[in-house]
């Protein structure tokens, strides 16, 4: 069910006790000189979607919210970004809203890396706020990590932005979009092994970098070996998961 198409009477008449509210949040911003800014947008769209289907009567979804905290890209022409005040007021809206109208499960979807301590903090925040909202996140390659991890072929740091594993996930969705002329290795891994990390295994310490202190022209990882085949199994591996997700949260076992 996309709320968008729906009209208010039969919003109002979903049985609230067995309906999940579905959010993505994503973003506009530059992925490399091969991909689209909407890159992150895509992807949560066509991950939405495909949960949607496995879950036609139980997933109330929202459009997805297409700009994110991106404020580390702003270096490269494009890049739209929210201040993470921005993003936590809107999380907030959104919760709100879903609970006025008697909903209380919300799920947040992310597929933009931006986004992680936003989407930690929120959760907190908004379950301190709503006691009788249930609210779970996840964002889409932590939730799948093992079975990504059994598909990619790049070794360690291949992916991280514009990489293999977005690279081929939007061949297969948008390949109209996506110039694998253009593609190349990116990036510059940091010299401690307390920072050096990647999309599957983040670093071990926090610290805040500007995307262009560490590449070249926006990417970070190898999207050479991308390719539609392998994007089509990341794409069901990464929706494996998440309808097991979804499948815990509607039995509360969250």
């Amino acid at each position: 069910m996309f709320l968008e198409e729906m009209k208010w009477p039969e919003a109002d008449a979903l049985p609230r006790e067995k309906v999940i509210a579905l959010c993505c949040i994503s973003a506009l911003e530059q992925h490399s000189l091969h991909l689209p800014m909407g890159t992150d947008y895509f992807i949560g769209r066509e991950l939405m979607l495909r949960l949607e289907a496995e879950f036609p009567d139980g997933l109330l979804c929202l459009p997805v919210v297409w700009f994110g905290y991106s404020n580390h890209h702003m270096d490269f022409a494009g890049t739209v970004s929210a201040s993470l005040q921005t993003m936590t007021q809107v999380l907030r809206d959104v919760a709100r809203s879903i609970h006025t109208h008697g909903f209380r499960k919300l799920l947040l979807l992310n597929s933009h890396g931006g986004n992680r301590a936003l989407l930690a903090r929120s959760i907190q925040e908004l379950s301190e706020e709503f006691p009788d909202l249930q609210i779970a996140g996840a964002t889409y390659w932590d939730l799948s990590r093992d079975r990504l991890t059994a598909i990619r072929e790049t070794p360690f740091g291949g992916l991280g932005h514009a990489c293999e594993l977005e690279t081929s996930i939007m061949l297969a969705i948008r390949g109209d979009l996506t110039d694998m002329t253009k593609a190349a290795p990116d990036g510059h891994p940091p010299e401690s092994h307390f920072s050096r990390g990647e999309m599957l295994s983040p670093p071990i310490a926090d610290t805040y970098k500007r995307f262009k202190s560490f590449t070249n022209h926006g990417g970070f990882g190898d999207p050479t070996g991308a390719s539609a085949e392998k994007g089509e199994r990341m794409l069901k591996a990464i929706v494996t998961e998440l309808c097991a997700l979804c499948e815990d949260f509607f039995a509360d076992r969250l």
